[in-house]
């Protein structure tokens, strides 16, 4: 479990740095201005994160999982007015005063294309989080599954074998005696036949990687028993 964790959290890490990394590039080069593309990215980081993990670990589980989308969406939307505030105000303050150096001659950034614009950009991040998630998601899921069927198919077959075993004994014993009463030569062939089946069931069975070729085996005696 710690194992997992701590390889989970690896990956956390190298997609923020990965996409922490992109931005200052995509937007250093589109600026021609590296410092101000990562002070910029700096301030607006951690809202990044706080964004998308408010969406992994609270409105999915909680809204988005039990279909209660017209929530979702409104927590959503909520959340990304919040951070458009919180990125334009920390960027005023701490970065520049020019909001919004993409749209050139505009007086007042504060208008709705800006909001939208800002949002778009929120929503990438938080589209691509939202889809690795629910992937994930998925494959733990089908991963689970599988592994409950598996285990309940094993379950029922140990059961079958436990059944079958004693009666299949039980009437190999008595043939074996009948043989030996004949003294027919077939008597010894069942006591190898027999000896294998019992070593079979005693330990290869326990063995999870156990060969095909002991399974034919098996069967074979089995069969000729």
């Amino acid at each position: 479990m710690h194992d997992n964790r701590t390889i989970k959290r690896k990956y956390h890490i190298i997609f923020w740095i990965s996409y922490f990394t992109f931005n200052v590039i995509r937007w250093g080069s589109y600026f021609d201005d590296y410092w101000y593309s990562l002070k910029s990215n700096l301030v607006e980081f951690f809202l990044h994160i706080l964004l998308v993990y408010a969406n992994i670990y609270f409105f999915i589980p909680f809204f988005l999982v039990p279909k209660k989308y017209s929530k979702y969406v409104c927590l959503i939307l909520i959340s990304l007015f919040a951070n458009y505030l919180a990125r334009t105000g920390l960027n005023y303050l701490l970065v520049t005063k020019n909001m919004w150096p993409e749209a050139e001659g505009v007086k007042d950034p504060f208008t709705f294309n800006h909001v939208i614009a800002v949002t778009l950009g929120e929503l990438y991040v938080l589209a691509l989080a939202t889809a690795i998630k629910l992937t994930v998601d998925w494959i733990n899921q089908k991963t689970r599954i599988d592994k409950l069927k598996k285990e309940h198919l094993e379950g029922e077959l140990n059961f079958l074998k436990a059944q079958i075993q004693p009666h299949f004994f039980f009437n190999t014993l008595n043939n074996l005696y009948s043989l030996t009463l004949e003294k027919s030569k077939k008597a010894s062939d069942v006591v190898l036949k027999l000896s294998d089946i019992m070593q079979y069931v005693i330990y290869d069975i326990k063995d999870p990687e156990i060969s095909l070729l002991n399974e034919i085996n098996y069967i074979q005696n089995y069969i000729d028993l």
